[in-house]
């Protein structure tokens, strides 16, 4: 079989690792600097490219403050609407137009709200398919404007016709769109895509896109800043009622034009329907709904945290029926720790739970035919089942603003060997202090119940 790899990764919200020497690095972005082409890296690119897309809310160093500020309220806005990450979609759909050829592997990594895009961007392929040329039939341009704009109208007028399971009625309106859109750009086979992911490998997505109280928190502070901008402005001329007036009006204008961008979606000209008919509002992006697996795509890893106990971070498996009767094919697998002890970005000195999971993910995707190659001299890893797993309820000065919700793991879920090992210990560090591993969810899993047998529990 021809061709070569190219890996997309997709990190998760804050992350943008690479940018200091030393610094708190995710499994995505560890695993992309063991995969990527270089002057110091063993890796052939006849053999495999590879792209990394930053997480939401992450700030690009030496930035002015102006600048600064404006990434950061935008990066609020998005996180709070869950807007943002529709860039991050975009971002990684356009480089496989960048980089992939006919015979090329796709595999697809992402952490948090990363492996929520990277789920989305597997739905779009299946879609869209990869685009071979332009609408007047000659070959696909790839310079960054173009492929750009081609991955705009793939993700926003197309992918997001459908918002929710709210939208069921207009999906036949959105494989329309899809055929529409494969049969321009040579994207077509046989009535199917021309290319779907061949793996795709998460950490522990998570269903929160946005943040009703977040939200709610930024139109508190926006009337403020408009009150105060109000006073300060009728210090020149006219009262503080006719400014404050003023700014709410244009910020009204403002947010109705990005509202219409954003969730107002129609169609022109396709075929057996009329305009009217697929004009629609599309509902908020607050968590994400798409829980099936496209079940052509060959490969797909899941790890799963146990220990994560924010309500915010509530976990998003796939629910296909019989997935994991397919022979290895689809896996997801439960570790133990919280959902940064499963996709990295600790210290490395506390990187230990971390590294299991991302073992578990290198070798799996090293194991299929064809699978990636590995920079082994980049790439150490020193897993272990007694590392020392985190709580963000705890930590940080805004820890105890967190809502807590322990997951709820099935009996019959898949566990990792190493947790099994964890029970075992006598003791192991839960952030900060030493005791036996006995989570409260896994009290009647058929593996390990057996530990609680003495009435002890609540890890």
């Amino acid at each position: 079989m021809a061709g070569k790899n190219i890996l997309i990764f997709s990190d998760g919200t804050g992350q943008a690792c690479g940018l200091l020497p030393d610094e708190r690095r995710s499994n995505i972005y560890k695993l992309f600097r063991a995969t990527r082409i270089g002057p110091d890296s063993s890796i052939d690119p006849a053999e495999q490219l590879a792209f990394y897309d930053p997480g939401l809310g992450t700030q690009a160093l030496g930035s002015t403050t102006p600048v600064r500020l404006w990434r950061w309220v935008y990066n609020k806005v998005s996180q709070a609407m869950g807007l943002g990450l529709t860039a991050n979609i975009i971002d990684c759909y356009a480089a496989i137009l960048t980089l992939w050829e006919p015979g090329d592997r796709i595999y697809l990594f992402g952490f948090s709200r990363g492996a929520y895009t990277v789920r989305c961007l597997g739905a779009v392929l299946g879609l869209c398919g990869v685009p071979t040329t332009m609408k007047d039939g000659t070959p696909l341009r790839r310079d960054p404007k173009t492929t750009r704009a081609i991955a705009e109208e793939a993700v926003k007028k197309i992918y997001q016709h459908v918002s929710s399971p709210k939208d069921e009625a207009y999906l036949e309106q959105r494989r329309a769109l899809a055929a529409r859109f494969r049969a321009q750009h040579g994207s077509d086979a046989e009535g199917r895509a021309n290319a779907i992911p061949y793996f795709i490998g998460v950490f522990d997505t998570v269903a929160a896109l946005g943040s009703y109280s977040l939200m709610a928190l930024l139109i508190a502070a926006a009337v403020v800043v408009m009150a105060l901008a109000a006073g300060l402005l009728s210090l020149l001329a006219y009262t503080p009622t006719f400014w404050f007036g003023l700014l709410a009006v244009a910020a009204a204008i403002l947010g109705l034009i990005g509202f219409f961008n954003t969730y107002v979606k129609y169609a022109v000209g396709l075929e057996g329907y009329t305009f009217w008919e697929t004009l629609h509002v599309t509902h908020l992006k607050m968590k994400f709904y798409d829980n099936q697996l496209n079940p052509d795509v060959p490969y797909a890893k899941h790890a799963l945290s146990i220990d994560e106990n924010r309500a915010d971070f509530a976990r998003v498996p796939w629910t296909n029926e019989g997935m994991n009767n397919q022979g290895g094919r689809f896996e997801q697998v439960w570790f133990a720790g919280n959902h940064s002890d499963v996709g990295g970005s600790y210290p490395e000195n506390e990187s230990r739970l971390s590294d299991i999971a991302l073992k578990w993910m290198v070798e799996a995707a090293q194991a299929v035919p064809h699978g990636i190659r590995i920079d082994g001299d980049v790439l150490q890893l020193y897993p272990s089942s007694t590392g020392p797993q985190h709580d963000e309820c705890k930590s940080g000065r805004f820890g105890h603003f967190w809502e807590k919700g322990r997951r709820d793991v099935p009996e019959n879920a898949v566990l990792h060997a190493s947790v099994k090992e964890r029970f075992a210990h006598p003791a192991v560090l839960h952030y900060d202090e030493m005791k036996p591993y006995r989570p409260e969810n896994l009290r009647r899993h058929r593996e390990v119940r057996q530990y609680y047998e003495d009435g002890s529990g609540g890890g």
